[in-house]
């Protein structure tokens, strides 16, 4: 009987004291008051800071020691791109050296009369070949001022193709041997001189080539204007 009773008293005692705690008025913790999140600067707001800061004119102190220039206020006019000789507007383009018109035509009138050619003839084939300049060359390998071939060059026995004298002194002679093979025809002299005889001897006259046809019509064109 007495151990009921105490089980009793114990229990109403654990039950009072439950109830004296859920009676007791809780404390609140108290908390650190939250900080708003600064917004990120504006595009606008950085420049501004970035405008505001001192312009450095001299050298910049680093932490070690040593300095670096501080940045020029303007690089001045870019100087110019390099232009490749030849290039279309190239201030440094040296042209082709031509003899002087009046010089190559005291040589033609030379050799013209030593071949027993027409002064005319021979200018016209110069400016057909090579529009006077004693320096061109063909696709083929023409050479100079009547468009000398390395095996004409070389039957001649001359060491300079491009010298204009030595030039029109091969090419003259190699013309009046075709005017004389083919008895003063010049249609015929024309086509060997720019076809080659064998063409010639092969179709039995002009060779039906367009680009021959069309040379001895700007020859002819061309001793006509004189």
């Amino acid at each position: 009987m007495m151990d009921e009773i105490s089980r009793i008293t114990a229990r109403i005692s654990d039950i009072e004291g439950r109830i004296a705690a859920l009676s007791t008025p809780v404390t609140p913790t108290a908390q650190t008051p939250s900080v708003p999140e600064a917004a990120p600067p504006t595009f606008a707001k950085a420049l501004t800071a970035a405008q505001a800061l001192p312009v450095v004119s001299g050298p910049t102190s680093l932490p070690s020691g040593s300095s670096v220039p501080a940045p020029p206020a303007s690089l001045g006019p870019l100087p110019p791109l390099p232009v490749a000789p030849g290039a279309p507007g190239a201030a440094n383009i040296v042209p082709l050296p031509r003899a002087a018109s009046a010089d190559v035509d005291d040589i033609v009138q030379k050799y013209a009369a030593q071949n027993g050619l027409a002064p005319a003839l021979v200018r016209a084939v110069i400016r057909t070949e090579s529009d006077g300049n004693p320096r061109c060359v063909s696709r083929a390998g023409a050479m100079g001022l009547m468009q000398l071939m390395p095996a004409n060059v070389k039957e001649a026995g001359i060491a300079d193709p491009f010298d204009p004298e030595q030039n029109i002194a091969a090419g003259t002679k190699q013309l009046a041997g075709l005017m004389a093979q083919y008895k003063g025809n010049l249609d015929l002299a024309l086509a060997g001189y720019n076809a080659g005889p064998g063409n010639v001897h092969k179709y039995g006259g002009v060779p039906p080539f367009t680009e021959t046809q069309n040379y001895i019509r700007r020859v002819r064109a061309a001793m006509e204007k004189g």
